[in-house]
Formats: C-alpha cells, sequence, structure tokens
C-alpha cells in the first residue's frame, strides 16, 4: 500500500507544478493556448544550462513570449532547475521527476522497512545488538530489513526486554539512496508549496505560501476564501499529531486503570478515544511535567480521575478543548 500512497502523493505534486506553469503561460499571453502550443508546455527538470536552452529553443516554446530566454517568466523557471545546485541529483525538482517517472513507466516508488536502532529496556552486558544507538545509521546508509537477519543476539534461555525501531524509507531511484518516506514526502511537499509554486507564479519564495490543509471532501464556490480560512498544518505535522495522540491515550489509559479500577475499565476507553487529539497530548505532556513532584502527579492524576467519573455521568460528547 505505501509504495502506491506515495506514487500517488508524488504524481500529485508534480501535476502541481505543470498545472501552475501551464496556468501562468496562459495567464502572461491573456489568450487560450492552441492545442499545439499545448502540448509543449511542461516543466522542465534539466541537469545542464545547455539541456535547459534546448529546452526553451524547442520549435514551438520559442514561438511563445513568455518562454523566450529573456522573458521574466523563462528566467522564474531557470531559477528552479536542478543545474543551479552543485548537486543536481540531490535537486527537489530531480528527486520529484526521477520518483513519479519510475511510477509512471516502471513501477511504484521502492519502499522497505530498515533498522533504526535496536536497544535493552534495561542495560544488560549479554545482549549484543545490529545496531546499537550510539551508531543509528543516517540518512541515507543501510539496507531493507530481510527475513533471517539478525538484529540481536543475548545468552540463551535468558529473557532480555529489548525495543527495535524500525523506520519504513523509500529508495531515490537514480541514486539508489534510502531515506525515511515521511521525511521525503515532507521535503518534496514543502518545496513545491512554499518555494516553487510562489516563484513560478509571482518569481519570488519570500511570500505567504498556499495553505497545506484544505478540505478537498466538498467542492468551494470561492476557491480564495477557502485558501484563506484553510488550516496551515502540513500532513506530517498532523499525522505526527495522530501517532502521538494514539501513544498517549495508550499511556493514560495503562496508568488510569490499575488506580480507577478495572470496573471502569471501559468508561476510560471511551472517555480517551473521546479527548481530542490535542487534548490528549497535552494532558499526557502535563502529567509528565509533574513527575517530580509526588504531590504534582497526584493532583494531575485525581485531576483525570475527576475527567473520567464525570464522562461517565454525562452525555457523550467528544473533548474538543
Amino acid at each position: 500500500m505505501i509504495p502506491r500512497l506515495v506514487a500517488d502523493t508524488l504524481t500529485q505534486l508534480r501535476a502541481a507544478l505543470e498545472h501552475t506553469v501551464y496556468a501562468e503561460v496562459e495567464h502572461l499571453l491573456a489568450r487560450p493556448l492552441t492545442p499545439e502550443e499545448a502540448r509543449s508546455i511542461e516543466m522542465p527538470a534539466s541537469t545542464t544550462s545547455a539541456s535547459f536552452e534546448s529546452w526553451l529553443n524547442h520549435r514551438r516554446r520559442r514561438e511563445l513570449p513568455p518562454l523566450q530566454s529573456s522573458a521574466p517568466f523563462a528566467q522564474r523557471i531557470r531559477a528552479l532547475q536542478p543545474f543551479r545546485r552543485r548537486a543536481p541529483d540531490e535537486h527537489p525538482l530531480k528527486l520529484l521527476v526521477e520518483y513519479t517517472n519510475l511510477a509512471k513507466h516502471r513501477r511504484p516508488a521502492v519502499a522497505a522497512a530498515r533498522l533504526g536502532a535496536v536497544y535493552p529496556d534495561a542495560p544488560h552486558p549479554g545482549l549484543v545488538v545490529a545496531q546499537p544507538l550510539e551508531r543509528r545509521p543516517q540518512a541515507g546508509s543501510g539496507q531493507p530489513l530481510h527475513v533471517d537477519d539478525i538484529i540481536a543476539t543475548g545468552p540463551r534461555n535468558e529473557y532480555i526486554p529489548f525495543s527495535i525501531v524500525t523506520t519504513v524509507s523509500l529508495q531515490r531511484p537514480h541514486t539508489g539512496v534510502w531515506n525515511i518516506a515521511v521525511n521525503e514526502l515532507e521535503y518534496l511537499e514543502n518545496w513545491v508549496r512554499a518555494t516553487a509554486i510562489p516563484i513560478i507564479v509571482t518569481g519570488d519564495h519570500d511570500v505567504t505560501p498556499l495553505p497545506p490543509q484544505l478540505d478537498i471532501d466538498t467542492g468551494h464556490d470561492d476557491l480564495r476564501r477557502a485558501l484563506a480560512d484553510a488550516g496551515t498544518d502540513s500532513a506530517v505535522e498532523r499525522g505526527s499529531r495522530r501517532i502521538q495522540a494514539t501513544v498517549a491515550r495508550t499511556g493514560l489509559t495503562e496508568m488510569l486503570i490499575p488506580l480507577l479500577g478495572s470496573d471502569l475499565a471501559e468508561t476510560i476507553n471511551e472517555w480517551a478515544s473521546a479527548v481530542a487529539d490535542d487534548a490528549v497530548v497535552e494532558r499526557v505532556n502535563r502529567l509528565a511535567q509533574a513527575r517530580h513532584s509526588h504531590h504534582g502527579a497526584l493532583r494531575v492524576i485525581e485531576e483525570l480521575a475527576e475527567e473520567v467519573r464525570a464522562y461517565k455521568t454525562r452525555p457523550h460528547e467528544p473533548d474538543r478543548s
């Protein structure tokens, strides 16, 4: 599932660039493009200055004033080309093109689980791990996990609790480098939204970027107003909060059930599920801040217990605080 979702996401990011270029050319011409002209409009990804000039000199493109070499719009496109960086293969536009070409013509993005770290829950001299924390692989190093890979060894017949941290990573098609998938997507999404599209439209990225949190489940009669009201949290930030909230809910229920009694277990689980993501994380943070003070921790626990009791006796409305 992950390679296909990644491929869809990256294809949409590249389409956003292509659509912006097309719309801007029509805007600058103040007329619709002919079918022949429309076929020549694209977002190039040139790794050399010569190849970019060759792209501009295409027969149909050079006849369009916005795409003539000295035109301001052509200069905006030039500013976003991979050859403008010392390492063109690492340029976000080059990455985007390589990923989407792979997905369109050969296969979805290559994704795999890789070993981030293995460490004992408590120090144990007999445990030898494959990736100690101090040697945790950096982005681009290490290989995917395979069946029969040894991740830890220890004394036979001895119980040693330890934790395994894995990362879901993408392999860049043209360099073979592995990067954590969510970091790669965040990097490319942010570049398209906050750098590339503003430069294509205005010539400058020092502008208010497009908001990343627009509800597309319904149509919008006034798109400008919808954008003005849209949220500013990226998908990565929202996903991170959901993960934190899931962990926080588990921690709260595991802590409160022994304290309040198993007869309230169902109520505690329902209460934790009803608390909004931000609110449940806030409650866990409040408890963590009070853990160094016995009286402070007891006070927070009692506040949470009181919330559970109140939840049991009131109409069940989700907590949006």
